[in-house]
């Protein structure tokens, strides 16, 4: 069973009690890689009696990593127990009722869909960022910046709460970008888009048309929202049939006012040059959009 599905089950069956602890070992991780009995009894106000009960209930269920070669014994979250916190919050604060199938997935993330409070559908992204990752990560995120003692857990979080802001703060542009419902930990709650990434198009029909409205929407971003994506490629562009541009993927945005606002926001316009012109013959003048968006004079 794939694990978000795990995930929702547990959410059903689990007790309060144990969402509780959960919720203990997630706040003693602040302090600890793996986090004492007592820390988590401390945290959840349970008797170590009851407190080691429930970890050893989470612990036969797979939900809980357990070491005992520190001197002490100590526990730690997975990705497993994580997604099961971030779905119970969605479901008691009501934004979703279920979860569905899989959409999509990426290097770091997955993309479900969901139930809505109300019966329509939505997608739920989830932010997976791996070990694999972690100098990608130091190097171009800087929400981690020079964090030195910081969970995948935390750096998964981090990573939604900024596609979070992204998308909330794109939003009044109107430029096709996913609708911002919710964000509880590393899950995001959106509103669903039709489209298919660029990437996998065998052959557009107007490329030159779907450039101009790539980089009318990358000079909109910059000029009114004073961001700029930071991850523009291929693969987060989505064109539906008639042909409207959607894109996505906010996780790495930076301001528009960033000391390296320039080299980012051509490191994009790069990207793309280089898909369209091996695709397409078809180029633009980089620094024309940078005179534009008022990077160069």
């Amino acid at each position: 069973m794939t694990q978000i599905f795990r995930a929702a089950n547990f959410v059903r069956e689990l007790e309060t009690e144990d969402f509780r602890v959960l919720t203990a070992i997630e706040l003693g991780s602040r302090r600890f890689s793996y986090v004492p009995l007592e820390q988590i009894s401390f945290y959840c106000r349970y008797p170590r009696p009851e407190t080691q009960f429930r970890l050893d209930r989470l612990h036969k269920f797979g939900l809980l990593q357990r070491n005992s070669q520190l001197g002490y014994t100590g526990y730690q979250l997975i990705f497993e127990s994580y997604d099961v916190l971030a779905l119970h919050a969605l479901v008691e604060k009501n934004i979703i009722t279920a979860v569905g199938s899989p959409i999509g997935k990426g290097k770091e993330s997955d993309v479900f869909f969901g139930q809505g409070s109300d019966g329509n559908e939505i997608a739920l992204k989830i932010h997976r960022i791996g070990r694999t990752s972690f100098r990608k990560v130091r190097k171009l995120r800087n929400y981690v910046k020079d964090r030195k003692h910081i969970s995948w857990l935390y750096i998964s979080r981090l990573s939604a709460e900024s596609e979070f802001t992204a998308l909330k703060r794109i939003e009044p542009l109107h430029l096709e970008t996913p609708t911002p419902i919710a964000q509880n930990r590393h899950i995001v709650a959106m509103g669903l888009i039709d489209g298919q990434e660029l990437s996998t198009i065998p052959e557009l029909e107007n490329p030159k048309e779907i450039l101009n409205e790539i980089l009318m929407q990358v000079e909109r971003f910059f000029l009114e929202a004073h961001m700029i994506h930071c991850d523009l490629c291929e693969f987060n562009i989505l064109i539906n049939p008639e042909n409207k541009i959607r894109i996505i993927d906010w996780p790495q945005w930076e301001e528009a006012t960033h000391p390296n606002a320039q080299s980012y926001l051509t490191r994009d316009l790069i990207n793309i040059q280089t898909f369209f012109k091996k695709n397409y013959n078809t180029t633009f003048e980089i620094d024309e959009v940078l005179r534009t968006c008022k990077v160069i004079d």
